[in-house]
């Protein structure tokens, strides 16, 4: 799910590697805009800039730099069709 990423994020390879190197909890947010709603809960992806802009974030309180920064997030609602679809169809099935 994260080749949209790759060539765009010049972090990509460490992204991966920090996604990877753990347990995680998906959960899939159905309803009117939760992209949108998701992103406003996260915060910005960079956790210096959510600190001080958006301090009661997820990413504010738990992140610790832009490769640790607590949660991942969709950035559009396409790609949470896809997302949701790794996490729960394709993992699943494994």
């Amino acid at each position: 799910f994260l080749e949209v990423y790759k060539g765009v994020l010049p972090e990509y390879s460490g992204m991966t590697d920090q996604l990877a190197s753990g347990r995680l909890v998906a959960v899939e947010l159905t309803g009117d805009d939760a992209v949108h709603t998701l992103r406003q809960i996260c915060g910005p992806r960079h956790v210096d800039v959510a600190k001080r802009i958006a301090p009661d974030t997820l990413r504010a309180r738990h992140g610790t730099d832009t490769l640790r920064n607590a949660v991942h997030c969709t950035d559009l609602d396409e790609d949470g069709v896809l997302e949701v679809e790794y996490f729960f169809r394709v993992l699943s099935a494994l």
